[in-house]
């Protein structure tokens, strides 16, 4: 009789075939399944005895190997930490204090330079890895975990290292997932009604992951599995992400939500965008309803930031130099102070981090491959944010340009392509002047306790072409008619933004020009804000422009059309920032009416010690 030899598995394979159980022909960097499937071919490190192996069996075959074709990421070549020099990142917030944070440099992969001692607050920094998301989330998470209680660490082991895997996974386009989100009776698409359920039934949760578990497979590598390394809390709060904060996030002025196409895959497979949309879900949760429990929402934005500051970690010390996690994550914590309502300006340092990350990760050519068209909805993020924050800021404050020329460009080629987003709606144009407003304001504006300089020809020449634009804008015909409404909202909001640089308008001649025109365009945004309802979707975007039309008014009819809209969007979105603009309004208007101008705000905060986003 012959005896049946057993199956032994092999343990040599790539990650992602013995995550997908194929079998691995174990040909290296790229093994024929992944290159078949299109996946991302991981490997094991190899091991100390293996890796002598080999150098054995390369110094028999070469007599005098070269350094110079050693790999430039081999961890034996990488110098212990405490021999990098260090590099001193001086960080401004909003209450214009500045934070020295020290980090180790990561190392050039052929030589080291010598250390010299940075003295200057602009020094230039490595662009790759950029030290600056390290310096602000060491300090940020160390600072936040030791003033809150921490709950159980989240498991986020791997095959190989315990860490969180971060690879670099290709995404789907919008259109592979557009069944998901567009469904008509999908209940991610509910309307901010007051009617939607805080919570799916079970079966809605599976069903809506397996379907877009089904149209990533075989995409993504990672097994997915719903939330198996997580507690019930964890399931819970995913249930609330889809039903109630991704909508809460997004507007509602595309019919595909990429706040769930585009985010909850990378979720699946990625453990810290994971967690960071928990921690969003959980803070949404609590600010939406202040009998939740804040312990809960707490001990998940702990974690977030720990395994954030674990992965910062790592693409800091060269393990992982991919971007992709890091730029995703910093944008997904911006949004998460927008929803707790963060009045430290925390949401700042993150933008900071974003902005430095994003930039890396646009100037790589080799990111499109794996990126995709998800790198348009990380530039909308960014210019959504980066853009209702600038006006909390002191335009005389040494403060680092919002925009880089990368994020700008591509900014540039999404407003060409008549872009439209959950974030920017139909208005994305806007977006972009808003910054080029502060900067001139930063010129026109006098400091504190000085006489107005006399304006010069350039800046009159800028002041005219900005108007122009803003005045040139109309919401595209293929907009949806909320959409529509809420550009020519925000079109009234810049024009008031720009025009208050002349200072507020004189109460001795209330029938000036100036005037005139400040007036008519705060009366037209509440005539075009009266065009549809205040819990609409759409209003989620709508801060900003309400706060600088607070700035422009002391008619209290038009301030009681603002507080009410703003107390809706409250009770049916439940944004926690919308709760602090309302509070910072209601602080503005006790103020005397010349002393209210969207360009006064940043006094007002510090004033209150109130730092907030508009986002």
């Amino acid at each position: 009789m012959i005896r049946v030899m057993p199956i032994i598995r092999s343990r040599s394979g790539c990650f992602t075939c013995r995550r997908r159980k194929k079998k691995c022909n174990e040909e290296k960097p790229l093994c024929s399944g992944c290159r078949r499937n299109k996946l991302d071919c991981r490997w094991p490190a190899e091991s100390s005895s293996s890796s002598i192996a080999r150098q054995s069996r390369d110094r028999t075959c070469s007599p005098s190997p070269s350094l110079a074709h050693a790999s430039p990421t081999d961890p034996g070549r990488r110098p212990p930490l405490d021999k990098v020099p260090s590099v001193v990142v001086t960080l401004s917030g909003p209450s214009d204090q500045r934070h020295r944070h020290s980090l180790p440099s990561p190392p050039k992969p052929q030589a080291m330079e010598p250390a010299t001692e940075p003295t200057a607050r602009d020094e230039s920094l490595k662009p790759r890895p950029d030290p600056l998301p390290a310096a602000l989330y060491r300090s940020l998470v160390t600072d936040i975990g030791s003033e809150s209680s921490v709950g159980a660490a989240v498991d986020v082991s791997d095959d190989s290292q315990g860490s969180p895997s971060v690879s670099p996974l290709p995404m789907p386009s919008a259109s592979a997932l557009a069944a998901t989100s567009t469904c008509s009776n999908d209940p991610c698409q509910l309307e901010y009604d007051n009617k939607a359920p805080d919570q799916l039934s079970d079966g809605q949760v599976r069903a809506l992951c397996q379907q877009v578990g089904n149209s990533l497979r075989p995409l993504v590598a990672a097994p997915m599995a719903l939330l198996p390394s997580h507690g019930p809390n964890s399931y819970e709060l995913l249930s609330y992400y889809l039903s109630r904060t991704a909508n809460s996030m997004g507007n509602g002025s595309t019919d595909v939500n990429p706040f769930i196409v585009k985010l909850v895959p990378l979720a699946f497979s990625n453990p810290l965008v994971l967690q960071l949309l928990l921690a969003q879900s959980a803070a949404h949760r609590q600010a939406s309803s202040l009998q939740a429990g804040n312990e809960i929402a707490q001990q998940y934005y702990t974690d977030s930031l720990r395994l954030f500051r674990n992965v910062v970690g790592e693409y800091v010390s060269g393990k992982d130099e991919n971007p992709l996690t890091l730029t995703v994550g910093s944008l997904i914590l911006c949004l998460t102070e927008v929803a707790r309502g963060d009045v430290y300006g925390t949401i700042f340092d993150h933008l900071a981090a974003s902005r430095s990350l994003l930039t890396t990760l646009l100037d790589r050519p080799e990111s499109q491959a794996f990126v995709g068209d998800l790198a348009d909805f990380l530039v909308e993020y960014y210019m959504h944010t980066a853009a209702s924050s600038i006006i909390s800021t002191d335009p005389h404050g040494n403060w680092q340009p919002l925009l880089s020329p990368s994020i700008e460009r591509m900014a540039r080629v999404l407003v060409a392509r008549k872009y439209m987003g959950q974030l920017c709606g139909c208005w994305l144009e806007l977006l972009l002047l808003i910054p080029q407003v502060f900067q001139l304001g930063k010129t026109m504006l006098p400091c504190i306790d000085s006489k107005p300089p006399p304006p010069s020809a350039d800046d009159i020449i800028t002041f005219g072409f900005l108007q122009s634009q803003i005045l040139a804008f109309f919401p595209p015909p293929s907009a949806s008619p909320y959409s529509q409404l809420a550009g020519l909202v925000f079109k009234q909001a810049a024009l008031l933004y720009l025009w208050s640089i002349l200072g507020p308008p004189p109460q001795s001649s209330p029938c000036g020009a100036h005037a005139d025109l400040v007036q008519g365009a705060v009366a037209e945004a509440v005539s075009i804000l009266g065009q549809f309802p205040a819990s609409a979707r759409v209003n989620t975007s709508l801060c900003w422009p309400l706060a600088v039309i607070g700035c422009c008014t002391a008619d209290p009819g038009v301030r009681d059309v603002l507080r009410a809209r703003l107390e809706t969007m409250i009770d049916s979105i439940g944004l926690g920032n919308m709760r602090e603009t309302l509070v910072l309004l209601e602080r503005i208007w006790r103020q005397p009416a010349e002393a209210t101008s969207p360009w006064l705000l940043h006094m007002a905060m510090q004033e209150h010690r109130i730092w907030i986003s508009f986002a």
